[in-house]
């Protein structure tokens, strides 16, 4: 798969949140389950579509997606239309996708019980040593919190 280009990212807004089908049940942990794990997707007016799942970003080769897009925290709704303003890692190395307004979406994968892609505002989901942990996604250097 090729690499994600910042340059086509950053900037574009989100026009549209989808979903893969559930996976199969898989037990994660003893007496804990089943779990289902779904990817999710995020359409930019870039053209691009982008995978984001709880270890990385990708981009995805797919015109329609099997299941609308929902999230956990914050509507759905109010999501589209936003701009990206940055990919970051946050503190437990996960990618998060940050919006204008200081709204971002990530993979909420607990491990457990599944993946909901989790919307919300970085300044009251992350506290500020969280916060400072944040490391751009490509260079991996201390990240912009916007």
């Amino acid at each position: 798969m090729p690499e994600l280009p910042p340059d086509r990212i950053i900037g574009s807004r989100l026009l549209e949140i989808g979903h893969s089908t559930y996976s199969e049940p898989e037990f994660v942990h003893a007496g804990i389950g089943p779990a289902q794990f779904r990817s999710h997707y995020l359409r930019l007016d870039s053209g691009l579509v982008l995978d984001l799942f709880v270890a990385d970003v990708s981009l995805a080769d797919i015109d329609t997606f099997p299941m609308p897009g929902e999230t956990s925290g914050i509507d759905a709704s109010s999501m589209i239309g936003r701009r990206i303003n940055s990919v970051l890692c946050d503190d437990s190395m996960s990618p998060i996708v940050v919006l204008d307004d200081g709204f971002y979406l990530r993979d909420a994968n607990d491990g457990c019980y599944g993946n909901p892609l989790h919307a919300g505002r970085v300044d009251t989901d992350y506290d500020a040593e969280q916060r400072a942990a944040f490391t751009d996604f490509w260079s991996h250097d201390d990240g912009p919190v916007a």
